[in-house]
């Protein structure tokens, strides 16, 4: 991943409303980071294929979206050598089903997160997943160790 100074967020969300509680995060946290977003599973496969633009360094993905699951979004993404080395957090709106979780570690998510619903909370999660050595995670990763709370 590149310098945690320039970080590329993608966040893939079917919710405009759960995409701009995201963009109010990060700028609220003075990031400089640029981020990126996509309705649903298949707008992000066309835009990670899309010669002309930068591949991301994060992607935050969506589990529950029509056109495209984010389960079959992150199988089609893991199977495509360009992209295994993209830290993919898998987000669940609701509460972490014990299958759910499985489903996207066996799937090749790095991380799972259950989206918060208080902002601060969104802020302190986003800060801890931008932090992370993606690399070792990636490297190194447990199913105890997959999802991520506060």
């Amino acid at each position: 991943m590149n310098n945690k100074e320039n970080i590329r967020i993608l966040l893939t969300d079917d919710d405009q409303d759960d995409r701009d509680f995201f963009a109010d995060a990060v700028e609220d946290m003075h990031l400089n980071f640029p981020v990126e977003f996509c309705k649903n599973g298949s707008e992000l496969l066309n835009r990670l294929y899309n010669r002309n633009l930068v591949i991301p360094d994060i992607i935050f993905l969506d589990l529950n979206m029509p056109v495209m699951s984010g389960f079959e979004t992150l199988q089609q993404i893991r199977e495509d050598d360009l992209f295994k080395h993209i830290p993919i957090i898998a987000i669940y709106s609701t509460s972490a089903s014990q299958e759910g979780v499985k489903n996207t570690f066996r799937l090749g998510a790095n991380a799972y997160i259950v989206k918060p619903n208080d902002f601060s909370d969104l802020k302190k999660l986003i800060k801890k997943i931008i932090e992370m050595d993606w690399k070792e995670k990636s490297e190194h990763s447990k199913f105890e160790s997959f999802i991520i709370a506060l």
